[in-house]
């Protein structure tokens, strides 16, 4: 009977460990997910920040007033008179 009874022990003993160590090895994978999830979010923030940055300087570079300081930078100036060529229907 007591032959018995440690078997059964040491039965409930290995079952045990063994689904110890399954839960270990789902917890450990469930860390190391969250951990990259974690970092990944963290990563689009940064570029959703340096998005709207890009997008406030793409803003600031089309307003007409640094338009047309560029213009005038590279040499453009504003139309004497404009001549309109009307070309009929083909």
């Amino acid at each position: 009977m007591q032959r018995l009874l440690a078997r059964l022990l040491l039965g409930v003993v290995i079952i045990t460990t063994v689904l110890a160590g399954i839960y270990l090895t789902v917890v450990a994978s469930n860390v190391h997910t969250a951990r990259r999830l974690w970092e990944m979010e963290n990563q689009m923030a940064a570029v959703m920040r340096e998005n709207q940055g890009l997008m406030a300087e793409i803003a600031r570079l089309s307003s007409i007033p640094v338009l047309q300081e560029r213009s005038v930078a590279l040499g453009y100036q504003p139309a004497k008179s404009i001549d309109y060529l009307y070309l009929g229907e083909p």
